[in-house]
């Protein structure tokens, strides 16, 4: 069940001057229990509240953050006229930073710390950002990139909101996402079902959000924008990418640089929109990335043969590009708890809010934060379980919060480790660990923004306090446990259900799992992250399904996707349900087997696989989808 805001409404004290004393009394009481701060049930002039969230652009991804290579005019003119909190951090990767964005908590207590093995699945009794301004009667929308789930109940429409359009899994042309999507004409999932769309993705997301607040812009609306890009595969239209290959770019920049110029444009023509219906001095427009740069020095192919660092020498040669510092000086990328891997761009445009001037912010503050302060300024309660806190005050009255200590890790394994790498941040330290390599490091981040000198031994109690600090954080935040989250089947809701290998649960290993066969572009080359070619390099396993109802179900396997067609090219089909097996023949050709079972309500572990014995163990492939279907609901 999910947990409910309250509905106490205020009592104006103005009115009362011709009530009955006993009116009074009892609206006394009312008042007294009415928490002082605010209501939950939005008004007319509520704000309304825009999210645009990229995806893998790091802080120093930005024209005004010294990179004067790629060209963001639209993202810069949004930050001039904003405030900006400049020591704003993410997870490092992308499902954990959407799931403590959404509930305000740390992503570890939110249950989910990894992007695939069903461990990016945001579990369903959280109330989430959308879950507490719908019930405020807020409409609410998001387009483009969920990754907390595909099925239900983990879904954007089962998790508050109202409308929802986007992609399967996380990135366009992973294996949750419809067969064959290539970012250019594809097929996305609107409320769960298929709908063909002509362009480009970004464009596509920007369109659909304009229309929906088009829409809904009488009444206050919540519309959260989640771009892929520039998530890889690196692709956008080639007017976009062809002026970075003009300036020396080698190809996999130009392409990741071009998708940060379109989406640029992109948010361009929402505020735009937002100006034409005469909504924007009332409308909290928050921009923000989701973790560091994907695009780290250290990629082999990214900046040609001679590496990054000779690429980086020449380029800075050019007049145009001579104050470029890259990444923004940070050490660490995507995936990394150094500084670069974590610390993201957060800028806040709310001209009715009385925010006073546009200004940088050095505040230490992190995703979990944005849920207590949207609702704050929405004027609604926060649920009791978030872990961050509202940042209003400190940027309408510049009050600032008591000095804080916050955490980001990198588990991206089945089962947390204490051992994997963590930073401990204040305002002036950062404590990184990653007990995995015996490392521990202390970075004045005040004096040292670049992290390159650990002072771990000049300041023995410091790394006492943070290391305790950090004990008690990680009791705190793993005392639930790590229960795997189960797809519900025969539910209504969704039926039948599409199970995809990126939520094969018990992987000992992020390799062990096939998230990307990669559809290619005529012009694109192989993308080395494609299970396509490699099939039987997989083990199959488990996926982790509730039943909510015994009865008769369809089982449906295939070696890809329904819609591919693919020949099995095996002699038998084997379904494996709590461990009793069922195998069947495989016709000439075919690309599904169905099967016929009969579930019982509850807890069930399900593997397909095909092989040319029936012991299932002769030239073995795993079925990477399958589809469950309840026979009557």
């Amino acid at each position: 069940m999910k947990k409910n805001v309250n509905n106490d409404r205020w009592i104006d004290t103005r009115e009362l001057s011709l009530v009955s004393l006993p009116v009074i009394l009892v609206s006394i009481v009312l008042l007294v229990s009415v928490p002082a701060w605010g209501s939950d049930k939005a008004v007319s002039n509520s704000p309304n509240i825009i999210i645009v969230m990229t995806d893998d652009q790091g802080y120093g991804d930005i024209g005004l953050h010294q990179n004067p290579a790629v060209q963001t005019p639209h993202i810069d003119q949004l930050a001039q006229q904003s405030t900006r909190l400049t020591n704003f951090h993410m997870d490092p990767t992308c499902s954990p930073s959407r799931a403590s964005l959404l509930t305000g908590q740390y992503s570890m207590r939110a249950g989910v710390w990894h992007t695939i093995m069903g461990r990016s699945l945001l579990p369903a009794e959280h109330t989430t950002l959308a879950e507490s301004l719908n019930m405020a009667g807020y409409k609410t929308a998001m387009f483009g990139k969920w990754h907390l789930g595909d099925n239900y109940p983990f879904r954007p429409q089962d998790q508050g909101f109202d409308e929802a359009l986007i992609h399967g899994g996380g990135g366009v042309g992973q294996t949750p996402d419809y067969w064959g999507n290539t970012q250019f004409n594809d097929t996305y999932y609107r409320n769960g079902i298929p709908e063909n769309f002509e362009g480009y993705a970004t464009t596509i997301w920007f369109d659909e959000a304009i229309k929906f607040i088009d829409r809904n812009h009488a009444s206050p609306f919540f519309t959260y924008i989640s771009t892929n890009a520039p998530h890889s595969p690196w692709r956008a239209p080639d007017d976009y990418i062809q002026p970075y290959l003009d300036m020396g770019l080698p190809q996999e920049l130009a392409l990741f640089y071009a998708m940060i110029t379109h989406l640029d444009e992109q948010l361009g023509r929402l505020r735009v929109a937002l100006e034409d219906k005469g909504i924007a001095d009332n409308t909290i427009l928050v921009f923000a990335t989701d973790n560091g740069s994907a695009m780290n020095s250290a990629r082999k192919n990214s900046f040609g043969d001679k590496g990054f660092d000779a690429f980086f020498t020449q380029a800075i040669k050019d007049p145009a590009l001579k104050d470029w510092v890259f990444n923004a000086g940070m050490r660490g990328f995507k995936a990394s708890v150094y500084e670069g891997g974590h610390r993201v761009p957060l800028f806040i445009h709310w001209p009715e809010g009385n925010l006073g001037e546009p200004r940088d912010i050095d505040t230490l503050s992190a995703h979990f934060d944005l849920m207590p302060t949207l609702l704050d300024a929405a004027n609604i309660r926060s649920p009791k379980s978030v872990d961050g806190i509202s940042l209003l005050s400190l940027m309408q009255a510049s009050v600032e919060p008591k000095p804080r200590t916050l955490f980001v890790t990198n588990q991206r394994v089945d089962i947390p480790s204490i051992e994997r790498p963590t930073v401990v941040m204040t305002d002036r330290w950062r404590y990184v660990m990653d007990g995995e390599n015996n490392l521990a490091e202390l970075f004045d981040i005040e004096k040292d923004p670049a992290q390159t000198t650990d002072v771990k031994a000049q300041h023995p109690k410091v790394v006492k306090k943070l290391e305790k600090a950090f004990d008690r954080w990680w009791r705190s935040v793993t005392k639930q446990g790590f229960a795997r989250q189960r797809i519900i089947v025969g539910n209504s809701n969704e039926n039948p259900v599409r199970l995809t290998s990126m939520d094969w649960m018990e992987a000992t290993s992020t390799g062990e799992v096939p998230w990307f066969p990669g559809f290619q572009r005529p012009e694109d080359s192989f993308y080395p992250a494609s299970w396509i070619g490699r099939e039987a390099s997989f083990r199959p396993l488990p996926w982790y399904i509730n039943a909510e109802t015994s009865g008769q179900y369809q089982v449906d396997l295939y070696l890809k996707d329904q819609s591919a067609a693919a020949p099995i090219a095996r002699k038998y089909a084997l379904l494996e349900i709590n461990g009793e097996r069922q195998v069947v023949s495989v016709k000439r050709l075919a690309s599904g087997v169905a099967f016929d079972v009969q579930l019982k309500q509850g807890p069930i572990t399900m593997k397909g696989w095909f092989a040319d014995d029936k012991a299932g163990q002769k030239n073995t492939v795993p079925a990477f989808y399958a589809y469950v279907n309840k026979q009557k609901i």
